[in-house]
């Protein structure tokens, strides 16, 4: 019984999976439609080839679900309050644009710019993680909060399946007791 129940913490869970798969791909379609709206899409795109693409999309996802996975951890999107929620999504936001930041520069920068100037590449990170905590808290403030307000919609107006089966049915989902 232990055992299960230590696997059962180590598997990622449906709503992590399904809530930071939706914010990734919200996230990649707002970007792609500013960045066209810009006129600046069919530069961004002309160095990425497609396996870089699926890469940075996938790195992306891992953050994502990793954010939604700690937000959700010690809170219920059903019971606690937008402020509790808030909170931990601008943190959650925060602590991945930074993760974004370094990962995309472990790839790309850091390698060039410790062959030539070290305290240039130094510069730059601490730079970048100046202006990607707060970018990623406000995106994860964004995010979260359309998470919240469509989750909370569709409880809202899905039916109580406990009053269409019997009053003695156990929940189908845990936010349904």
């Amino acid at each position: 019984m232990v055992e299960s129940a230590a696997a059962e913490g180590r598997r990622l869970a449906l709503l992590p999976w399904t809530l930071g798969t939706f914010d990734v791909v919200s996230f990649v379609l707002v970007a792609v439609v500013v960045a066209h709206a810009m006129g600046v899409l069919g530069g961004l795109l002309q160095g990425l080839n497609t396996l870089a693409g699926v890469a940075v999309f996938l790195y992306l996802w891992a953050i994502f679900v990793v954010a939604a996975r700690w937000v959700l951890s010690n809170a219920s999107l059903v019971d606690d309050s937008l402020r509790s929620l808030a909170l931990r999504g601008v943190a959650a936001g925060g602590v991945s644009g930074i993760a974004f930041l370094l990962g995309i520069l472990a790839v790309t920068a850091i390698p060039q710019l410790i062959t030539s100037q070290p305290l240039s590449a130094l510069l730059i990170v601490l730079i970048g993680i100046v202006v990607a905590a707060p970018v990623g808290a406000l995106v994860g403030l964004a995010i979260g909060g359309l998470d919240i307000a469509l989750y909370r919609a569709a409880g809202s107006v899905l039916p109580d399946e406990s009053r269409q089966i019997g009053a003695d049915a156990p929940p189908t989902t845990p936010d349904r007791r």
